[in-house]
């Protein structure tokens, strides 16, 4: 299964062990079907710094279960003023 992942403001992909370490967009390929949780676990995410995660545009919870052809896209917190 193979997926887009599109990372902002200052996340990357934090797992040494992946070809898109350090990398802000990406294609991945999933042997299974992981949830967007274990997705952001799998990078080296923390959860709580994804605030809005998209999939295919749509606002989706960290339980939903990826599909082959999605793409992600994570935002942190973000502050201003």
């Amino acid at each position: 299964m193979n997926i887009t992942v599109r990372l902002f403001a200052g996340l990357k992909c934090e797992n040494k062990e992946l070809a898109c370490c350090g990398e802000k967009e990406f294609k991945i390929e999933l042997l299974e079907e992981l949830s967007l949780h274990e997705l952001l676990t799998l990078l080296g995410i923390p959860t709580d710094l994804a605030k809005i995660v998209l999939v295919n545009s749509l606002l989706k919870p960290l339980t939903y279960t990826l599909t082959n052809g999605d793409e992600v896209s994570v935002f942190p917190p973000i502050g201003g003023g």
